[in-house]
């Protein structure tokens, strides 16, 4: 796969949403182990509650989309029910009445958002396969994925707790279509100390022939950015 810039295909006015948001976050330091970073290829991340979005749309150097759940790509209802009952009183933990309220709020609005990052819906369901043909022909036209495998339903931790294996299963599923082993980064973002560390990339096949599960293939990844993350992101660094 070639390696190409990434270019700024979003539509007038998200641009300009993002270079007004670019004057209050920073760019953060991006501490890369690779010689260079590839296109069509799938990056793990954590998620740090909204920032991680935020910081990788404003500043991640590849062309390329989100995985996000279909509740905040559907209608008002569907975003409303997710941000009233799901991610402000469990992921952020704020009261429910209060959780309501604010997904009213902001429920209006954030589907310009979602709609200007061009986020892939994902869903728990067989529908999913919609966004696995979306992501294969996203990946063919060398745009990559950024993926948040984490298990976040009681929240956003530090130290990751739990990676869902969605990731390992697309890209298993690329290589029964396409024959093409895909790279897959693995990724943390500290918002404390605004830095991103990019682990060296692993080949798929190599995965494959580890004979491992998907569930340990996925726990493999958690472990091991959450031991980047203690290295390089602890108190005393």
């Amino acid at each position: 796969m070639k390696h190409c810039k990434r270019k700024n295909n979003k539509k007038p006015f998200f641009r300009f949403v993002k270079s007004i948001v670019k004057i209050f976050k920073r760019k953060p330091k991006i501490i890369n182990l690779n010689q260079d970073l590839e296109d069509g290829a799938i990056y793990l991340t954590n998620h740090c509650g909204a920032k991680g979005p935020t910081i990788y749309e404003l500043y991640f150097p590849k062309l390329f989309r989100f995985w996000g759940t279909y509740e905040m790509c559907g209608n008002f209802k569907q975003r409303w029910k997710y941000l009233a009952t799901i991610y402000f009183p469990n992921k952020k933990h704020f009261p429910k009445w209060f959780s309501k309220i604010l997904a009213t709020l902001v429920s209006p609005f954030i589907q310009m958002f979602y709609k200007g990052m061009q986020v892939i819906p994902t869903y728990p369901d067989g529908r999913l396969k919609t966004t696995f043909n979306t992501s294969f022909n996203e990946i063919e036209k060398n745009i990559s994925l950024i993926i948040f495998p984490e298990n976040s339903f009681d929240g956003y931790h530090d130290v990751l707790k739990e990676y869902f294996a969605g990731f390992y299963v697309f890209a298993k599923q690329y290589y029964k279509k396409k024959n093409k082993s895909l790279k897959i980064y693995n990724m943390y973002y500290s918002a404390k100390q605004n830095k991103i560390i990019i682990d060296k990339a692993v080949d798929f096949i190599d995965l494959q022939n580890s004979g491992k599960s998907d569930k340990q293939i996925a726990e493999d990844f958690k472990n091991r950015i959450n031991e980047l993350a203690k290295e390089y992101f602890s108190e005393n660094k």
